[in-house]
C-alpha cells in the first residue's frame, strides 16, 4: 500500500490495511476518541491499522517546520 503522510506533525506512515477498513474502523471510535488527528492516528497505529515510519512519534509540532515555527 502507498506511503502517505500526515499533515499535522508531518508523520509517515504506511497503510497496512486498505483503506475501508481504516474508514470503518474510525468510524467506530467513540466520539471522546475523534477529537483530533492525533488521537485518531494514536487509536490506528495501536489497532495495527497504520505503521508509524521514520522512527517519529505522534506529536503536534511538525519536526520538519520547526524552524520556519519560531
Amino acid at each position: 500500500m502507498p506511503e502517505r503522510v500526515l499533515k499535522y506533525g508531518g508523520v509517515k506512515i504506511r497503510n497496512m490495511v486498505p483503506p475501508v477498513k481504516i474508514n470503518r474502523f474510525v468510524e467506530s471510535l467513540p466520539p471522546d476518541k475523534c477529537d483530533s488527528l492525533f488521537e485518531i492516528a494514536t487509536e490506528l497505529q495501536h489497532a495495527g491499522l497504520i505503521k508509524v515510519l521514520n522512527d517519529r512519534t505522534h506529536s503536534t509540532i511538525d519536526e520538519d517546520t520547526v524552524d520556519d515555527q519560531l
